[in-house]
């Protein structure tokens, strides 16, 4: 392309940007507008996380594509957050996100989902959610360590239905099947279910023979109610792969902070591994293949906030809300510990 063919494709491109087509950015900025490298196009770039550190100890064929902190403290939302789509219906918008301050000054993210928001998808059920994400990134052969403290409010209303508080997962051009690790309560919260699909063809549907050789999960049943102290999740016989955890360990009552950290190398490999600690207690522990899929693999996606299923009556869920803080993603534990306390 000649200079002079390449400043007026430039001219008509900056004329066209000035009619809205560049989008607002998460935190409600606008985006930086650039030149591409071969000078042909405009890029508009919204404003990036500062990139931590990352120790030279972690080895860098395995570095986690993502290396970021976010306290809330200054108000604004860096994450992407779920809106219309294909699949995606009656988005709200940044409605389900909101800053909120505690008494001592502490600055949290509380995410709210309603009857309908974010509908999706087409089929035998349909699902509502409200939640946020890094940009998703390919993430084969990574390790990824990323940790968030969680608070369920005084005022949380349980459902006797599946909410998921946090997960990750593996986008495909076509995908059917479950997260790799999806953080999950059940039973009007007296369940607590954690764990997800390391593999199998990613356009069917789940099914027996694929959950026997894919699945990892455990199952915690509660004693007692959230609201009351000193009450334990209880560990249920593994159903599936081999996956150990602990028993028993202290469950959190409404209103109170706790802390989730996972730990996953994203492999063929048998050395993968899934842990999740709460509280800095190893609750989930899982060692094996953990990426042995069938599909066109497209990106990784870290996520906290609510995913449930639909009212099956109709009439719909309570909203519900839950507080994050101090969502963070890295590349190894000792790091995760540091900005995660």
């Amino acid at each position: 392309m000649t200079l002079l063919k390449k400043l007026l494709l430039l001219l008509i491109l900056s004329f066209f940007s000035t009619q809205g087509f560049a989008a607002s950015c998460p935190d409600g900025s606008e985006p930086v507008k650039s030149i591409s490298a071969d000078g042909s196009y405009f890029e508009y770039k919204c404003p990036v996380f500062p990139a931590l550190p990352v120790p030279d100890y972690v080895d860098k064929e395995t570095e986690s594509p993502w290396n970021i902190f976010d306290d809330f403290e200054d108000g604004k939302l860096r994450f992407e957050y779920i809106s219309n789509s294909t699949n995606i219906s009656n988005s709200p918008g940044k409605e389900p996100y909101k800053f909120k301050k505690d008494p001592d000054g502490n600055t949290y993210l509380e995410i709210t989902v309603k009857h309908g928001w974010n509908k999706c998808c087409k089929g035998n059920f349909y699902s509502e959610r409200a939640e946020i994400h890094p940009t998703d990134k390919r993430a084969k052969e990574k390790i990824i360590w990323y940790g968030f403290k969680v608070r369920l409010p005084k005022d949380f209303i349980h459902i006797n239905d599946r909410v998921m508080f946090s997960q990750i997962k593996h986008n495909f051009k076509v995908m059917k099947k479950s997260p790799l690790l999806g953080l999950r309560l059940y039973e009007e919260g007296k369940r607590l279910n954690i764990g997800g699909d390391t593999g199998g063809v990613a356009h069917k549907s789940s099914n027996k023979p694929e959950k026997v050789k894919y699945k990892i999960q455990l199952d915690y049943y509660l004693t007692g109610a959230f609201k009351d102290k000193n009450k334990k999740w209880h560990q249920k016989e593994p159903k599936y792969k081999y996956v150990s955890g602990i028993e028993p360990f202290d469950a959190t009552p409404l209103g109170e902070w706790t802390t989730y950290k996972v730990g996953i190398y994203n492999t063929k490999k048998d050395s993968g591994f899934v842990k999740v600690y709460k509280d800095d207690v190893l609750i989930f522990d899982y060692e094996g293949v953990t990426f042995d899929w069938e599909g066109s693999y497209k990106e990784t996606t870290v996520r906290v906030g609510l995913y449930r299923d639909s009212d099956p009556s109709g009439k719909g869920y309570p909203p519900q809300s839950i507080h994050y803080d101090d969502f963070t993603i890295v590349s190894d534990k000792k790091t995760l510990d540091k900005y995660l306390k």
